[in-house]
Formats: structure tokens, C-alpha cells, sequence
């Protein structure tokens, strides 16, 4: 069981708030803490969930509110149930990028660049409809062309460049080649140094390249300087916002169950997020849940807000770039 919770309300539900006894009171995109109590019903709570080893509420449930519909709200979760739980802040993704450099012994020559794609995008939302602006990390909107690498035809492709007379002019015209090709201009964006060469970029998550540049006329071969290894980073929209749909998706709607036929939409392009999430035992099959061990639930907070970290990371300022796991 994976659950994905969004929090764009800068404040946690309040102790002890008004509402105590349901969650009708949760904003859109506010989240909060509920301490179950046996005699009284329990109460939110916004103090640290763990500390000194050992979980302190005895029965906890995570809850999210939405503008419409009913709130998101976890399974019970007993302290004794808790694995693991993680505080991650935000780190941009980089992209692999690769520079193409010329020799004096290319000008005035044919030239080609056999580009070899190693990995196509892992990322959701590159096979979801209507979501390129957030799945091209160069903000260019552009598409990969899934269409182009299948399992019969795939990760290779030629691309001619025209002669040029010095290092520069062969460097302007691998740009403008790649720049006037379909494939090659949907797959990378591509920066002209002059003499220092062409940095070459891909536009999607997960895709890592190799570039040979060939002299046609005496078939010499070079491979190219690894400029930028890819780095998938934590927090990033196109990530969250992948979490954000594959939930929806897990939800499904099923006759005689009900499910929100509309949802908010909390991840916007350019947006970033540090990420928390809570790993529990489940108590054997849950319904639909069968077979599982371990439910988790995946809180993204919009960076810099930071209240989250006085419950899930023992009230310290998560660090950009930094993971704390905490095991139990």
C-alpha cells in the first residue's frame, strides 16, 4: 500500500484544532497528525512523531485535506508497525550532458555523430498524456519520441553534419544539425562554445547518452567528454508529480466503492518539494492490499516551508541534498 500526500498549506493542523474528532476541517493541501486515543477519540498533534529511538503516539494517522471530496487519510499505523522513516530535502535534478569537441584534422570534412541511447526515460509522467511541459527538464515542451525507440528498432541513429573550415564552424554546424532534426532536437538541447565545442543535454529524466563524432572521410572515430553524469535528484516536479498521478492511479474506481471523480492538482511546473516518508508493517492482507508487507506514505512538502520537520525529522531543518533515515 503506497500513499502519496502533498502538502502545499504552509501550517500543520493545530493540537488539539478545532474539528478534533474528524477531519472535516483540513484545508486543500493542509496536512495533519491525528493521536488516536481510546477513551477520548484522539487529537492532532504537530510535536515530533519519534525521538530517542521509539515512536511516541501509540496509534497515529497521517491526513491530507482537498478542495473538493473527502480527505486522504492513511491506515491506522502502530507505533510498533514503523520501520522506517525518511527526511530528504531538495535537490535538483542534472542532466546528462556530454560535450562534442572537433579536430583540425575534421575541417573541411564530412562528418557524422552516431548517437547511442543507453537509457530511455524512467520517469512516469514521459507515458502519461498532456504532461510534456513538467516531463521535458529543459523546459523546452518537448515529447521524447517513444515512438523512435522500441524493441526492434532502438538507441542508435546517424546524424550527418555538414563541413566546416575551423574547429568553431564545425561546432555551429553539429548545433544547427541537431537543432533542425526532429529526433535529435526532441532528445537534447545543445549549447555552441565556439573552439570549446558543443554541449549536448537531454531533455528527459533518466535518459543517458553516447555521442561518436566520425570523420567520414577516413572513418575515424571519437567518443565525447562526459560533461554532466544524470542525477536524478529528490523533490524535483517532474518527480512529485509523477507520485502525484501514479496514486491516482492505484485508486481506481471500482462499483459500489467510492472515489473522487475530480482531484486537485498540487504539483505545478518548476515546483520543488522535499520528501518525507513513513515505512510500516502491515497486519496481513488489507482487501485489495493482498500480498503486501510493508504499506508507506510519501510526504512532499513545498521546500522551504519546513513544518514538517518538527514531526517527522525531530524538529531539524532538513538539509538540500542531505537524506536522514531513521530506523526503528
Amino acid at each position: 500500500m503506497r500513499q502519496v500526500f502533498i502538502k502545499t498549506v504552509a501550517a500543520l493542523q493545530a493540537a488539539g484544532g478545532a474539528g478534533t474528532d474528524r477531519f472535516t476541517d483540513l484545508g486543500s493541501g493542509e496536512l495533519g497528525f491525528w493521536n488516536l486515543d481510546a477513551a477520548t477519540g484522539g487529537a492532532w498533534f504537530a510535536t515530533a512523531l519519534h525521538g530517542s529511538g521509539s515512536i511516541n503516539p501509540q496509534t497515529f494517522q497521517v491526513a491530507q485535506g482537498f478542495a473538493t471530496n473527502n480527505p486522504l487519510a492513511s491506515p491506522l499505523i502502530n507505533a510498533n508497525q514503523v520501520v522506517r522513516i525518511t527526511a530528504a530535502g531538495y535537490q535538483a535534478s542534472a542532466r546528462h550532458a556530454l560535450t562534442i569537441l572537433s579536430t583540425a584534422d575534421d575541417n573541411g570534412n564530412n562528418l557524422s555523430i552516431r548517437f547511442v541511447i543507453r537509457t530511455t526515460p524512467t520517469d512516469y509522467i514521459s507515458y502519461v498524456n498532456n504532461e510534456v511541459t513538467i516531463a521535458d527538464l529543459s523546459g523546452g515542451g518537448y515529447q521524447f519520441p517513444l515512438g523512435q525507440f522500441n524493441t526492434t528498432n532502438h538507441k542508435l541513429f546517424n546524424l550527418a553534419i555538414s563541413p566546416g573550415a575551423s574547429v568553431t564552424a564545425v561546432s555551429a554546424n553539429i548545433a544547427t544539425a541537431i537543432q533542425n532534426n526532429n529526433t535529435a532536437n526532441s532528445l537534447f538541447t545543445v549549447v555552441d562554445n565556439g573552439a570549446a565545442g558543443c554541449v549536448v543535454t537531454a531533455r528527459h529524466a533518466g535518459v543517458v547518452f553516447e555521442a561518436i563524432l566520425v570523420n567520414e572521410s577516413d572513418s575515424k572515430e571519437f567518443n565525447q567528454t562526459l560533461t554532466q553524469a544524470w542525477d536524478p535528484g529528490v523533490g524535483n516536479d517532474w518527480q512529485v508529480r509523477g507520485d502525484e498521478l501514479k496514486a491516482r492511479e492505484y485508486s481506481g474506481n471500482f462499483n459500489r466503492m467510492y472515489f473522487p471523480q475530480t482531484y486537485a492538482d498540487f504539483v505545478t511546473d518548476n515546483s520543488t518539494w522535499d520528501r518525507y516518508e513513513i515505512v510500516y508493517k502491515l497486519d496481513g492482507d488489507r482487501d485489495v492490499v493482498k500480498g503486501s508487507q510493508f504499506g508507506s506514505c510519501i510526504l512532499y512538502e513545498t521546500a522551504a516551508v519546513g513544518t514538517l520537520d518538527t514531526v517527522l525529522n525531530g524538529g531539524t531543518t532538513v538539509t538540500a541534498g542531505v537524506t536522514t533515515e531513521y530506523y526503528f
